[in-house]
């Protein structure tokens, strides 16, 4: 990929814009939520310490097919809970959403890499993969 094409790729979501909330749902004016979703993928993200992130992946376990953790940084973005909730639409057998919820405890840059895949099946199986860097800050 070309560098034009990598810087073209990384968009900053700075707390206060779009996929962001504040304040209550938090327990503070100072601490923010950013969700991001598959349109976030490769994109770069900034949080400050504290902030939480909520990151949602459509996922349907019933295939076999599910997101898994590849790489981060606990130290930097500390995973808080993991959980799937089936769509309120869905029949039986029908897909959903997994969250994982992370909080921002010291300043420094990860990479949050998750694959969707059979783990009995290993690598070969992988359908997608997810991608954000994260930059928290003081």
């Amino acid at each position: 990929m070309g560098l034009c094409r990598a810087a073209s790729l990384a968009i900053l979501l700075v707390p206060g814009g779009p996929g962001t909330s504040h304040g209550a749902e938090t327990g503070g004016p100072h601490v923010a939520t950013i969700t991001l979703t598959r349109a976030d993928n490769g994109n770069a993200v900034a949080l400050r310490v504290g902030d939480h992130l909520v990151l949602r992946l459509d996922e349907n376990p019933a295939t076999g097919y599910r997101w898994a953790m590849e790489t981060h940084d606990d130290n930097i973005v500390s995973l808080q809970r993991q959980e799937y909730g089936p769509s309120p639409h869905a029949a039986v057998g029908g897909g959903g959403q997994r969250s994982w919820t992370f909080i921002a405890q010291k300043a420094g840059t990860d990479t949050l890499q998750l694959k969707l895949w059979r783990p009995w099946e290993g690598e070969t199986s992988i359908t997608r993969r997810f991608s954000v860097t994260l930059h928290v800050r003081a």
